[in-house]
């Protein structure tokens, strides 16, 4: 089940991956209010992309950064930049 999620980013994955391939990486609530969505809804989505390899933990305070694979996927989607 985790390979077809990897395949299918939504536009709250897109907006996320842009945002810490922009960024290096961050605290899920600074990846929320620098996106504009809401921080339950992205510290759910940023499970569900490190479960598929796409993001990963920095350090013990749960800092991600996008992977390799994170930014390979990002730019294979053919995302076009969501407004903020």
């Amino acid at each position: 089940m985790a390979a077809s999620r990897c395949r299918d980013l939504d536009r709250t994955d897109e907006r996320v991956l842009r945002y810490l391939l922009e960024s290096g990486a961050d605290y899920p609530a600074l990846i929320a209010g620098n996106t504009g969505l809401h921080v339950a809804h992205v510290e759910r989505r940023l499970e569900t992309l490190a479960e598929t390899g796409l993001v990963e933990p920095v350090s013990d305070e749960v800092v991600y950064r996008a992977t390799e694979r994170g930014s390979e996927r990002y730019h294979a989607s053919d995302a076009t930049p969501v407004s903020e």
